[in-house]
């Protein structure tokens, strides 16, 4: 069977079969299992077992479970109540300051648990209380979401693990390759939010908390102990002293740690934190699974020789190719999952940039900004999904919608000036150790 006739089938089939509403990880194996059997009979099948073993028993996806059980537990013990009433404080009478303090504890969130604990529990927090306060909708909806998706770039993330395993490429240097970037994008925010309210003071009243210096000096106790278990975790990655799955385990104890600390330690806190850890686990190395598998297949089939003719056969410019990657990433992110777009695209794409020269670190980057905005566009954008479901009940999908494009216009602009000037993903992992 030609390699062409083998694409056809995979992708025609994966395609219809996610069309159909078949999970991702359903639909990767699924395909793949046939497309095996059909070049190789039953004989072939044997490669399931095997890279299924292969998969499972992969010593760098502990990081995953690791880190997740590190941001449950930080997230049980309070510590998102707690960083959004100290960063208040410093910001009270600030026009526009409860949406600055929402960006700001989803920063620290990203450090401490990777995408969604911003939104869910800035939904749950600052949501209603910019709402009470007389904010605009649009403003307090955009804020939450735009900084919980900060997870998706700024380190430890889970899905920059996944792309790291998918790739071959080394888990620490993505971590902060996505750094700077991630960093320039929530600075961005905040200038946003910050003239806005500047020149439409209605859509933010002040808020005055009575806030005194000494009040304000006190509030630093709750950010000490995250700021210490976060350096703790990227320092020892950064400085060469452990590797990603043994710093995710130092965090994870310190978590807990921190939890007891914090008195919040109960048996449910410790069986909520697990369920959610393997919920999210099994999802992500289930998936890593189905769509290493598909690579492998493909493969098989002469996927690589195939690919590198067509793009030798373009006589274009290399920027033109990559830009048009990237539109393809925010097509497919508008209508798939982020898991998906990465598990199809990314065996694909990147051999692609590392024949025409390009950096696979920054290239993993801007695939992974990619991925951030799609997570703001409708009508799959799993941020969008995530605050209906948390926002108070007067919130229509209307209003999450309206509120996102400023903020996609910002990551965009993020996306395109990491493009143009890679240091700023490559610098921070050309320093490490």
């Amino acid at each position: 069977m030609s390699t062409e006739l083998v694409t056809v089938i995979l992708f025609g089939g994966l395609i219809c079969l996610l069309t159909l509403g078949v999970p991702v990880v359903f639909a990767l194996a699924s395909i793949s299992i046939l497309v095996a059997y059909i070049l190789g009979g039953a004989n072939d099948l044997f490669i399931v077992a095997t890279t299924t073993y292969r998969q499972i028993t992969e010593y760098s996806l502990m990081s995953i479970p690791l880190f997740l059980l590190m941001g449950n537990f930080l997230l049980h013990s309070g510590i998102s109540d707690r960083l959004f009433k100290a960063l208040n404080y410093w910001l009270s009478g600030v026009r526009g300051g409860l949406a600055i303090v929402s960006v700001g504890v989803c920063v620290a969130l990203a450090m401490c648990g990777g995408f969604g604990p911003g939104i869910l529990m800035m939904g749950l927090i600052a949501v209603p209380a910019m709402l009470k306060s007389g904010y605009d909708k649009s403003l307090a909806l955009g804020s939450v979401m735009a900084g919980g998706v900060l997870g998706e770039i700024i380190p430890p993330s889970i899905i920059m693990i996944v792309f790291a395993f998918i790739a071959r490429l080394s888990i620490g240097r993505l971590f902060f390759g996505g750094a700077i970037p991630g960093f320039i994008t929530a600075s961005l925010y905040i200038f946003y939010i910050s003239m806005r309210c500047y020149f439409q003071p209605q859509l933010a009243p002040r808020v005055a908390e009575d806030a005194t210096w000494k009040l304000r000096m006190i509030s630093l106790k709750e950010i000490i102990l995250p700021a210490m278990l976060i350096f703790m975790v990227l320092g020892a990655i950064f400085f060469g002293v452990a590797t990603p799955s043994e710093a995710a385990g130092v965090g994870a104890s310190g978590a807990f740690l921190i939890c007891i600390i914090y008195r919040s330690f109960t048996i449910k806190v410790v069986l909520d934190s697990c369920v959610e850890t393997m919920k999210i686990s099994g999802m992500a190395l289930w998936i890593l699974v189905a769509a290493t598998l598909f690579g492998v297949v493909y493969t098989m089939a002469g996927a690589q020789s195939l690919i590198m003719e067509i793009v030798e056969s373009l006589h274009v410019n290399r920027w033109f190719i990559l830009v048009a990657m990237q539109i393809i990433l925010l097509i497919f992110g508008a209508f798939m999952d982020d898991y998906a777009v990465i598990t199809i695209c990314a065996p694909i794409f990147l051999p692609i940039a590392r024949h025409l020269g390009f950096n696979p670190i920054w290239f993993a980057i801007v695939f992974i900004l990619n991925m951030q905005a799609a997570y703001l566009t409708p009508p799959f954008g799993w941020a969008l999904i995530l605050m209906k479901g948390v926002a108070p009940p007067e919130i229509h999908t209307k209003d999450i919608w309206r509120s996102i494009p400023p903020f996609v216009a910002i990551q965009l602009l993020v996306l395109i000036l990491t493009m143009l000037f890679p240091q700023l993903a490559l610098w921070l992992p050309d320093k490490m150790l």
